[in-house]
């Protein structure tokens, strides 16, 4: 802290936080509007194009290196195992529960890499601290997708639709792993454009399988669905990647990690706040088991903060 503060950085890294913290936190709310609108996987694809193609812009103006080879490909991948899946699941997900929820399910990433990390022949057995918050956060999952959850605003609510995002976030925790192991882009920026613009493609692509398009009516989309969207491409994924990219440059990665306990409770905020959202007991329950597990995983001592790393990089994927 005392270099930072030395080159005048520290305005910048507090804001580099709210946004990671507030911005990443509001893209369930903003999910949740565009997808009043449009149909979710084709408003993901759209999403997520855009914000590869502005990343891949910007990449030419810095004249950041292109991949090579395999890295191509590898880096594409990654983009449909993380943004696509990832973000795909999220969006399904808010089409049938509560913003919130869908955030906090989300978070459970750590815990999917703190498990996945943990198995294998050359797994490093994870820290007792770590262990404990596993336990507790898968838990706290049983908890919240368990049999009897019902949620005011959503009528046919049903505790399977809690798997999407679960999975979605599975994914999302496997691909960051895998990419660790594979030739990638040297260059972050290109690497995660490459993958943004992988993953818009592979979710336009389902959403024509789908049969979605016929749905996608210009003149039934409002002015708040148009502006949710821009806000997930441009602040969402653009300027969100950006700082996260820039904190991982001058802060501990357990610090940036802190997203992952921090958006959900930003998530559930706005939802009861500005979408009517409802939160029974048990979801508060649930919510705050798993956002201390998710808080006891990204801070346990080694191995743990390089998974929480990895999480987060698999974050910068995301919004």
């Amino acid at each position: 802290m005392t270099e930072l503060k030395r080159r005048g950085l520290m305005p910048l890294v507090v804001l580099c936080f709210a946004t990671i913290w507030l911005v990443w936190g509001s893209t369930f709310l903003a999910i949740h509007w565009a997808i009043a609108d449009m149909p979710p996987l084709a408003m993901c694809g759209i999403r997520l194009l855009l914000a590869g193609l502005l990343l891949l812009a910007w990449a030419g103006i810095t004249r950041a290196p292109w991949p090579r080879g395999a890295e191509w490909g590898n880096a594409a991948l990654v983009g449909v195992l993380l943004p696509a899946a990832g973000n795909g699941s999220v969006t399904i997900g808010t089409a049938h529960l509560p913003s919130g929820i869908v955030a906090l399910l989300l978070a459970t990433i750590p815990l999917w890499m703190a498990l996945l990390a943990s198995l294998g022949p050359r797994a490093m057995p994870p820290a007792p601290r770590a262990v404990f918050g596993l336990v507790l956060g898968f838990g706290g999952i049983l908890l919240l997708i368990g049999p009897g959850l019902v949620d005011a605003a959503h009528a046919e609510f049903s505790p399977w639709w809690t798997l999407v995002p679960v999975l979605g976030a599975l994914s999302w925790a496997w691909g960051s792993l895998w990419s660790r192991r594979v030739a990638m882009p040297a260059s972050p920026l290109v690497s995660t454009a490459v993958g943004m613009t992988a993953g818009g493609l592979a979710m336009l692509a389902l959403a024509t399988i789908a049969g979605e398009w016929p749905r996608f009516e210009l003149a039934r989309i409002g002015p708040r669905a148009w502006a949710s969207l821009l806000y997930l491409a441009v602040f969402g994924s653009v300027f969100g990647f950006s700082a996260y990219l820039f904190l991982l440059q001058y802060v501990r990665p357990e610090k940036v990690a802190t997203y992952a306990f921090i958006n959900p409770i930003v998530a559930m905020v706005l939802g009861w706040a500005l979408a009517g959202e409802t939160m029974s007991a048990r979801t508060l329950l649930a919510g705050a088991i798993v956002v201390t597990a998710v808080a006891l995983i990204t801070t346990a001592g080694a191995p743990m903060p390089r998974l929480a790393a990895a999480g987060t990089a698999a974050a910068a994927r995301r919004p």
